[in-house]
């Protein structure tokens, strides 16, 4: 059992706290050790389960989360325009902390096309949230704001302190195990990461906004503990991130589900992996063309782009190479300066398999 409560604020007043039942504590100021203002107490479990969900709700507010702390310490919150995120975020604060919905306020930024829908975008939040009205500020319109952007916070400088306390205290623990480590970049992804679909329909990258060297770094060693591994950092201003690029990588972040907490982003992240088969599908169904054309005689790879409709390069890179290095095709003469290729004995066996093309996709 470690004691996760610090000792003071930082204008110097002594941080203590009195027990309320029996797994909550109420933690507050003592008004007569120092001078200045006097922070609002708050009620919290007394005991904080080091589990999934709690890193999962800390990646949540490292990522997203700790743009809205209006300096270090004096807010808890998130914000966001996927509903699914902020209720993720309240049921870390409601079972990891035990800080209930009813005690967040509401701030809601919407473009001017959505101002006549504000009291029914209210009252969906409010019903999704389970936050009631009273807890709504003021909604603010912006001219550039595209969806409805939803900031959940409690301006609360004795929670901030003691949630980074809690973070501080065991952020050392993601390291020493590569499920916390998933928990903890599932919530940080959630909140800040781009998922790049390009123009054919494959998963080109996934960045994480990160500014500072020191954050990405550490983003860096959590993806490095499950195996992924970074692509150069994006370190242009207003523009850091830690990015991840290639199927290897990809493979291992849908295998820990770290896309798991934003519905939106997962869409994207699983339209851009059938990308990526729909490739390995066009690419067996090529070899498997090109090996049934050399069953019939030796062709040049111009030959063979010809009767495909495909460029000679691809033939020679994504089919006779490919196929070469499996011993399906050899090399033959030269006919006209251009390499003949032949099929071999392998080749016309793998012909009369059935799983020839599934075979094929997976070279």
């Amino acid at each position: 059992m470690v004691r996760l409560l610090p000792l003071e604020l930082p204008s110097g007043k002594k941080i203590l706290w009195k027990q309320v039942d029996a797994e909550k504590i109420e933690i507050f100021v003592d008004k007569n050790s120092a001078r200045g203002g006097n922070a609002k107490p708050i009620v919290i479990k007394r005991f904080i389960e080091v589990n999934e969900l709690l890193f999962e709700g800390l990646g949540l507010r490292f990522g997203d989360g700790s743009r809205i702390q209006g300096g270090k310490f004096n807010v808890f919150g998130y914000s966001n325009t996927e509903i699914e995120q902020l209720k993720n975020f309240l049921v870390f604060s409601r079972e990891s902390l035990g800080i209930e919905p009813s005690n967040f306020n509401v701030k809601i930024s919407l473009s001017p096309k959505d101002k006549s829908k504000i009291e029914e975008i209210k009252e969906k939040v409010s019903r999704e949230l389970n936050i009631p009205f009273e807890k709504f500020w003021e909604p603010k319109i912006f001219d550039k704001r595209n969806l409805p952007f939803i900031d959940i916070k409690i301006q609360s400088t004795l929670l901030g302190m003691v949630v980074n306390s809690i973070f501080d205290e065991v952020k050392d623990i993601l390291f020493s195990s590569k499920l916390f480590s998933a928990c903890f970049l599932r919530g940080v992804i959630a909140g800040e990461a781009n998922v790049n679909v390009r123009k054919e329909g494959r998963l080109g990258e996934i960045s994480i906004a990160a500014e500072g060297e020191d954050r990405r770094n550490f983003l860096r060693r959590l993806l490095l503990n499950l195996g992924i591994q970074p692509n150069k950092d994006k370190t242009i201003e207003d523009q850091e991130a830690v990015c991840i690029t290639g199927l290897s990588n990809f493979k291992i972040v849908k295998e820990w589900d770290l896309i798991k907490l934003s519905p939106n982003k997962k869409e994207n992240f699983e339209k851009g992996m059938s990308g990526f088969k729909i490739e390995q599908s066009r690419k067996g169904e090529l070899r498997l063309k090109v090996l049934q054309l050399l069953s019939e005689k030796s062709r040049t790879r111009q030959e063979l782009g010809k009767l495909l409709n495909r460029s000679p390069d691809t033939i020679k890179t994504e089919a006779l190479y490919v196929l070469e290095r499996q011993g399906l095709v050899e090399r033959e003469g030269i006919v006209n300066k251009a390499r003949l290729w032949k099929i071999t004995e392998k080749g016309l066996e793998i012909l009369k398999d059935k799983e020839a093309l599934e075979k094929l996709r997976s070279r």
